[in-house]
């Protein structure tokens, strides 16, 4: 899995087509994921946005194997979700990397006006223009990739200045060569257990660490650092800021719908929603 990843009108669509025809040369079978958009229409509300999102993390998962490379041409602004594309290759045993294309806005802003001036010339044509207002708004909002995360590593920075990627032969030596095996992650493991109270237990524990995580903020003000859970090897590792109950219940089911069906041993349950919690807690 390639996630391509920079400013809008940076050249990342360049950089996809460059990616295709260097990979195919290599003989592999590619899908490149780049979905047709509206850019004014989609990136106006937060709505439309989610669903284009969802549309091309549905594409994304379909075409993944472990033979196959799938280059995702988008935005991929949101660490969030460069982090869900990571889970989803290492839930299939494929290894990934970030190419983050980097262009300063200036010159971001340069090339999305001569969209807009040959658009109106010659009439509208495949690369679309961004309404100046939107292209800011991205740019403001971009969350850069961070090679010291996980999600994020390894991380090519390709300059908008190089006319080729100079780092292909050590992309394809990272995706097929590496012989270290992609683990899948251990909260989300499908473990064959089935137990009466199943579901209960997975409830009542998990409300016991939020629970927890609740208190310690109380007692301690507010403030993150490490909190030891009984009966669990695994501590809580809390970031330095105020966690809200609505966003550690959201996390909360997120981890009851991953294992509902993937029933996971009773025993376990504290130790894999500690580890999900601190794993969630770093985006």
């Amino acid at each position: 899995l390639i996630i391509i990843s920079g400013f809008p009108c940076s050249g990342k669509s360049t950089r996809a087509a460059q990616l295709r025809d260097y990979f195919l040369s290599r003989g592999k079978s590619v899908h490149l994921i780049s979905l047709p958009v509206d850019r004014d229409r989609v990136f106006a509300s937060a709505a439309p946005e989610k669903s284009h999102r969802a549309a091309e993390f549905s594409a994304i998962k379909r075409a993944l194997s472990k033979d196959a490379v799938v280059i995702v041409d988008g935005l991929n602004y949101i660490k969030g979700f460069r982090y869900q594309l990571f889970c989803e290759a290492k839930s299939c045993g494929t290894h990934h990397c970030v190419v983050h294309v980097a262009a300063p806005k200036e010159k971001c802003v340069e090339w999305n006006e001569k969209r807009r001036e040959r658009n109106e010339y010659v009439g509208k044509d495949d690369e679309e223009p961004y309404d100046p207002e939107i292209l800011d708004n991205l740019i403001f909002r971009y969350e850069e990739p961070n090679p010291m995360a996980r999600w994020d590593s390894p991380c090519y920075v390709v300059p908008w200045f190089d006319e080729k990627i100079l780092q292909l032969e050590e992309m394809y030596k990272t995706l097929f060569e590496t012989k270290t095996a992609v683990k899948v992650n251990k909260s989300t493991a499908p473990k064959p257990v089935i137990e009466g109270d199943y579901l209960y237990e997975l409830d009542k524990v998990t409300q016991d660490v939020v629970g927890l995580i609740m208190e310690h903020q109380r007692n301690s003000g507010g403030g993150g650092g490490t909190v030891p859970v009984k009966d669990c090897e695994v501590t809580l590792e809390l970031p330095d800021r105020q966690l809200s109950l609505p966003q550690l219940q959201r996390l909360r089911r997120q981890f009851i719908q991953l294992n509902r069906t993937h029933q996971i041993a009773r025993k376990r349950i504290r130790e894999l929603f500690v580890e999900y919690i601190n794993e969630n807690l770093q985006l």
